[in-house]
């Protein structure tokens, strides 16, 4: 997975807790200026066809949208759903990571962090899920 990719699930998938406090803590470090407060907005979805390999339009998505500046930094987010804090603070990330300066390793920190939890959730339910799985050989011999 692309570096942009993995930090994109990770903080669209991470805990908004857990987001929120980490970019509250980190916004006092940086003049934040909002440009376009959080809004709702209809995204058209692009995918590829397997076959012929041409993109098509799957439909729309509902978005939470968010634009914010840091000095002369624009930063931008985008999730799915209603969610305002979640894009504010992706908006936040996306400048205070663009300008990569003495916060970077502490970002990196927290995504590691949250990645590990991310992939600890995502164990336990398959963990549950492969507890219902049905055996039919075992069905077959009764």
């Amino acid at each position: 997975m692309e570096q942009n990719q993995r930090t994109d699930y990770i903080l669209c998938e991470c805990p908004l807790d857990n987001l929120t406090g980490f970019v509250g803590d980190l916004s006092v470090h940086y003049p934040l200026n909002l440009l376009k407060a959080p809004r709702l907005c209809l995204t058209m979805i692009q995918a590829e066809d397997s076959v012929e390999y041409q993109p098509f339009y799957l439909g729309e998505a509902l978005t939470t949208t968010c634009e914010v500046a840091i000095n002369k930094t624009v930063g931008y987010g985008i999730c799915l759903g209603d969610e305002p804090e979640r894009a504010y603070c992706l908006a936040v990330l996306d400048a205070v990571m663009a300008l990569n300066d003495a916060q970077a390793p502490a970002i990196d920190r927290f995504l590691a962090e949250q990645l590990r939890l991310i992939q600890h959730r995502e164990e336990t339910e398959l963990s549950h899920i492969m507890r219902t799985k049905v055996d039919f050989k075992l069905m077959e011999q009764a």
